[in-house]
């Protein structure tokens, strides 16, 4: 998202998604592909960054022809991972603790010519264990994730459903749903 966009808001808060809640779970989780769903998918990553800055955690995004990108050091580069393959043998072989968000891979997964040795690197990480201190977990956003070819199995799948979302009260001195 640029940073010179001017931001309306209506006064209506944004239901909060990416808590250390959901981190957490990511981290915890023993599958090392995440999917998480939701029509939401830039405000989802605003959230991600904005928890990335604010916990120093190691989160980071890639982006078509930028490659992986840092959430929580403002737009700092992992060199030489431009492109989708270079970017996924990256992740298997740092020894470096991090989350990596995907946005829309099926759609880029498409259009590269290297989808098969994609698709191969995918499943290798997939079927990766918890890696202990050196955890690593791929998070593919998209309004429907879905890979196909096997990798849809060995995937979590996390939903965000913010019109399901029962906003608190305080009702009586207590909070309630």
């Amino acid at each position: 998202m640029n940073r010179s966009e001017i931001r309306t808001t209506t006064g209506e808060q944004q239901s909060l998604f990416v808590t250390p809640d959901l981190f957490d779970r990511i981290v915890a989780s023993e599958r090392n592909l995440i999917g998480i769903e939701t029509r939401r998918a830039d405000e989802v990553l605003e959230q991600f960054r904005r928890f990335a800055v604010r916990a120093s955690r190691a989160v980071y995004l890639w982006e078509d022809g930028i490659g992986l990108v840092s959430l929580r050091e403002d737009g700092v580069a992992v060199p030489g991972t431009t492109r989708l393959i270079d970017a996924l043998r990256h992740i298997q072989t740092t020894l470096h603790f991090g989350v990596y968000l995907f946005r829309a891979l099926p759609e880029a997964l498409r259009f590269t010519s290297m989808r098969g040795q994609c698709m191969a690197a995918l499943r290798q990480f997939a079927h990766g264990r918890g890696q202990g201190p050196h955890t690593r977990k791929l998070v593919l956003l998209d309004i429907r994730v879905g890979l196909g070819e096997g990798l849809d199995d060995l995937m979590e799948r996390i939903v965000d459903a913010p019109d399901q979302v029962k906003r608190l009260r305080l009702r009586d001195g207590r909070w309630v749903s």
